[in-house]
């Protein structure tokens, strides 16, 4: 029961930070635009704790699952009652309040980002991180294209289809987007081997536990979980980058299935 009580602890205050950045998004951009921002709240119910600031109220109500920022000339309760004041929403033009709305979600990507780059300059277990461990090899599957072609456990990939390759991700990325024949330089102890073989295409269950095909060759990667891996600072944005962008895809995806009912 206490575990519960401090992992719900834990998620409402994961999810009041995720709400501040947001309405600080919607806050800086208005301010930005010259529009007076009437109150910043993070929670919803009766309020708690209010304060005037920079021409703002600051607001803290108990029920943290949401918050809002109320901008001179938007009501939503009386939509009728607006304002054209130059310090108002509705006096400023259509870019500068799309920019404003825009601006919650870009401030939660700017965050994650962030986040993802203090992982990688401060170093992330390799369990988490699997697709930026070197691409060696930990077992080859019986009766697949990767055994047929003579790959060996230890087996580490420096190149695919002369493409030098840092990351079992790379490799990965590869082998599914290949139609045709791939060669592979691999580093067998000193030796350096030149090898080719065809992926074959097998059904797997994705992120949203869709049946898909996938084209593998029937290798998993070797992993340490004690293992931390850290990167240099250009591998890090790069890392950052390309996590923000993967967290983006199935986030959009997920919700686009939720609304079209694919998934429940």
């Amino acid at each position: 029961m206490l575990t519960l009580i401090i992992y719900s602890i834990i998620a409402l205050l994961a999810l009041s930070t995720l709400v501040f950045f947001h309405e600080l998004g919607h806050f800086s951009a208005a301010k930005f635009f010259g529009v007076k921002v009437e109150r910043f709240s993070i929670g919803f119910g009766r309020v708690l704790f209010k304060k005037e600031w920079l021409g703002t109220e600051w607001a803290f109500a108990p029920i943290l699952l949401g918050g809002y920022v109320k901008l001179k000339g938007q009501d939503d309760i009386n939509p009728l009652e607006r304002s054209d004041d130059d310090d108002s929403y509705n006096s400023k033009k259509p870019w500068q309040r799309i920019v404003i709305l825009l601006a919650g979600p870009a401030a939660n990507i700017i965050l994650a980002f962030f986040i993802y780059l203090f992982i990688a300059l401060y170093g992330s277990p390799a369990s988490t991180a699997s697709g930026y461990i070197t691409p060696t090899i930990s077992k080859v599957i019986p009766n697949t294209p990767a055994q047929a072609a003579g790959l060996k456990s230890d087996d580490r990939v420096v190149k695919i289809n002369n493409k030098p390759i840092r990351y079992w991700y790379q490799l990965k990325s590869e082998i599914v987007k290949s139609d045709h024949t791939i060669t592979l330089d691999v580093k067998r102890g000193e030796e350096l081997l030149h090898l080719k073989l065809l992926p074959k295409i097998e059904k797997r269950q994705n992120e949203f536990n869709e049946t898909i095909e996938q084209r593998v060759i029937g290798i998993t990667p070797k992993i340490k979980k004690s293992t931390i891996i850290e990167f240099g600072l250009i591998d890090a944005f790069s890392y950052a980058l390309n996590e923000t962008k993967n967290a983006m895809f199935l986030i959009t995806k997920g919700v686009q299935k939720i609304s079209t009912g694919e998934v429940d």
